[in-house]
């Protein structure tokens, strides 16, 4: 938790606890009918594949922690000698809120902006795409977020977390 908690410091759905997975729920079950009803010409394959890669991206993230910790445990290849505590354990249990962050705005966005859900990603130009658009406006917002984060009144209200962890690990 930061130093002095701001407001919004906590995800909406932190109270449902290893029940806010639901929060994807409504979003999945529309991308599946709807993927049921329509005709073979007018499904949309982006829509039902947003589940299935945030499932890998949760795999991914938890292969590395886990190799991570696993690592650090060993003692071999650590960066600051001093084995990993429970309370950083703890503090950063909830690194999966991320996911289910991006996921809301995935189906999201594949629902209200016109084309977004025809996004080619199986072919090339869908590929370039993607990758133009990643690295020029995703990587320029979230470094210039993070920066922000680091200015007095935000990093005592919401960044402090991040740094208050001694052993690196692949989520902090």
């Amino acid at each position: 938790m930061a130093s002095k908690p701001g407001i919004l410091t906590e995800w909406p759905w932190t109270r449902l606890g290893s029940f806010k997975y639901l929060v994807l729920s409504p979003f999945i079950i529309r991308a599946t009918y709807l993927y049921m009803v329509k005709d073979a010409s007018e499904r949309s394959l982006s829509q039902i594949l947003i589940f299935p890669l945030l499932i890998s991206r949760m795999l991914n993230n938890q292969i590395w922690i886990s190799l991570s910790r696993y690592r650090t445990a060993k003692g071999r290849n650590r960066i600051v000698d001093k084995s990993i505590e429970f309370e950083q354990v703890d503090r950063e249990r909830s690194w999966d809120d991320q996911i289910i962050f991006s996921g809301s705005l995935f189906y999201l966005g594949s629902m209200y902006l016109k084309g977004a859900d025809n996004l080619p990603i199986w072919r090339t130009d869908g590929v370039v795409i993607t990758i133009l658009l990643h690295s020029s406006l995703v990587e320029f917002i979230y470094y210039w977020l993070h920066r922000a984060l680091h200015h007095h009144f935000l990093y005592s209200r919401y960044h402090s977390h991040h740094h208050s962890s001694i052993v690196t690990e692949p989520i902090t």
